[in-house]
C-alpha cells in the first residue's frame, strides 16, 4: 500500500483508530475524519509516532458538506484516494420496537445508514478518478440476523449491507470494489457503553460468541485492510463476518 491514500471515517477511537494504524503500518497515507477532534488528533499523533503520514479533518458523517470538505482536503494534500473504511455509526437505545421514538430512530438512521450513503456518494468519484480502489463499510452481524431490542440499529446495518452490494454492482467495471465487514462484539468504548456496569450482561454477551470473547479492534481492522488490498482483488459485494462464532453459536448445546 506504499504511496496509496486511505480514508477512515470515524478514525478517532476504537476500531476506526485501529484501522488507521493498520493502513499506516502497510505504508498508506491516511486521512482521519471524525467528529471527535481530540480523538482524531490523538490518532494522528499515533500515526506519526509509528513513522506514518496522515492528516485529520473534523467531520460529521451525517453532514454532506463535512464529507465534501474531507474529500477536498484529501485531494489537496495527497492528490487522490484509493481506499476507504466507513466506520462511524450511531446506535439507538435498547427498547422494544413499539417504544422507540421517531427521533431515536431517525438519529440512528441519519448516521448509520444515510451517512454511509453520503460518504460513498462523494467518495466514489474521487476513487474512480484516482485509478480505482476499494471501499469497506462496517456493518454488523445484527444487520444479518436482527437483534432483539435493536430494531433501528439492526435495520440500519442491514441497509448498509444491501446498499454496499448495490454499489458493488454499479462500480464493478469501474475499478472500485465495495464490501462490508460484519463484526460481532468488539472490545471498545462503544461496547463498554452498551454493556454498562452489569457483569451479568457482559457474561451473556461473551457467551453469544463461540470463542467466548470479544474481538480486539485490530482484528476487525486487519479484515478491513485485507479487503482493501490487492490480495482481495477479485472480491466485491461480499460481507465478511468477523464475529468470533456468533453466527454459528448454538443456542441449545453449551460447549
Amino acid at each position: 500500500m506504499n504511496q496509496k491514500v486511505a480514508l477512515v471515517m470515524g478514525g478517532g477511537a476504537g476500531t476506526g483508530r485501529a484501522t488507521v494504524l493498520a493502513f499506516s503500518a502497510e505504508g498508506a497515507k491516511v486521512v482521519i475524519a471524525d467528529i471527535n477532534e481530540a480523538g482524531g488528533l490523538e490518532t494522528l499523533d499515533q500515526v506519526k509516532a509509528q513513522g506514518g503520514e496522515g492528516l485529520f479533518v473534523r467531520a460529521d458523517m451525517g453532514n454532506a458538506a463535512d464529507i465534501q470538505k474531507v474529500l477536498a482536503q484529501t485531494q489537496l494534500d495527497f492528490g487522490g484516494l484509493h481506499m476507504v473504511s466507513n466506520n462511524a455509526a450511531l446506535g439507538a437505545p435498547n427498547k422494544p420496537v413499539t417504544e422507540l421514538t421517531e427521533e431515536e430512530w431517525d438519529r440512528c438512521m441519519a448516521v448509520t445508514l444515510r451517512g454511509i450513503w453520503l460518504c460513498m456518494k462523494y467518495q466514489l468519484p474521487l476513487i474512480e478518478a484516482s485509478g480505482g480502489g476499494a471501499i469497506v463499510n462496517i456493518a454488523s452481524v445484527s444487520g444479518i440476523r436482527g437483534e432483539a431490542f435493536e430494531s433501528a440499529y439492526s435495520a440500519a446495518k442491514g441497509g448498509v449491507i444491501n446498499l454496499s452490494k448495490t454499489v458493488a454492482v454499479e462500480y464493478a467495471k469501474r475499478g472500485v470494489r465495495v464490501n462490508t465487514v460484519c463484526p460481532g462484539g468488539i472490545d471498545s468504548g462503544g461496547m463498554t457503553f452498551y454493556l454498562g456496569k452489569n457483569p451479568e450482561i457482559r457474561d451473556r454477551v461473551l457467551n453469544t460468541h463461540a470463542m467466548g470473547r470479544l474481538a480486539e479492534p485490530k482484528e476487525i481492522a486487519d479484515a478491513v485492510v485485507y479487503l482493501c488490498s490487492e490480495r482481495a482483488s477479485f472480491i466485491t459485494g461480499h460481507d465478511l463476518v468477523v464475529d468470533g462464532g456468533v453466527m454459528v453459536r448454538s443456542n441449545v448445546v453449551d460447549l
